[in-house]
């Protein structure tokens, strides 16, 4: 049977929209926009004398959601910076077990960085937070975080070979 008409069940599907169709646009439309407001500042910058008001803000906020939206992609890939020092003294059943403990570990951590975002965006959301030049409300890219740890936490626990069956 082909990978496409694979029948997954509904949490793995809505999933798998998520981070292949709806993370990647999200990431690219970032990617794009830092990229014009960088255009436009240099060219303002340097021929017209007339920077881009903001350009600097635009670039904080731009770069940060789009390490986030990257993040659940990331992890999908299992391209994650590792340091691998013994494994090769370990038997193979070692292996397998520090790796689904070190994947547990990780769900952990992405669930509560998912928790904390998300209460902290909220607090933001509800005093009205503000970037300091544009006045850009600051709650969104705080929800992109919450939403994209815990995707991220969702991700490492589904095991390595129902990833690729992707």
């Amino acid at each position: 049977m082909m990978a496409a008409h694979r029948k997954h069940p509904k949490p793995l599907k809505g999933l798998r929209f998520i981070i292949v169709r709806v993370l990647p646009a999200m990431a690219a439309a970032f990617l794009l926009t830092l990229v014009a407001v960088t255009v436009i500042d240099v060219i303002g910058r340097y021929f017209f004398d007339a920077p881009l008001p903001g350009a600097f803000e635009l670039t904080q906020i731009l770069l940060a959601d789009l390490v986030l939206a990257a993040l659940p992609m990331t992890t999908f890939k299992d391209s994650h910076v590792e340091v691998d020092l013994l494994s090769h003294f370990w038997s193979s059943e070692t292996y397998l077990r520090i790796g689904r403990f070190g994947a547990a570990v990780t769900a952990i951590v992405f669930f509560v960085l998912s928790w904390n975002v998300g209460e902290h965006g909220l607090k933001l959301f509800e005093d009205g937070a503000v970037t300091n030049d544009l006045s850009l409300p600051v709650w969104p890219a705080a929800l992109l975080g919450a939403i994209t740890y815990l995707v991220s936490g969702l991700i490492v626990l589904v095991p390595m070979r129902k990833r690729q069956e992707f």
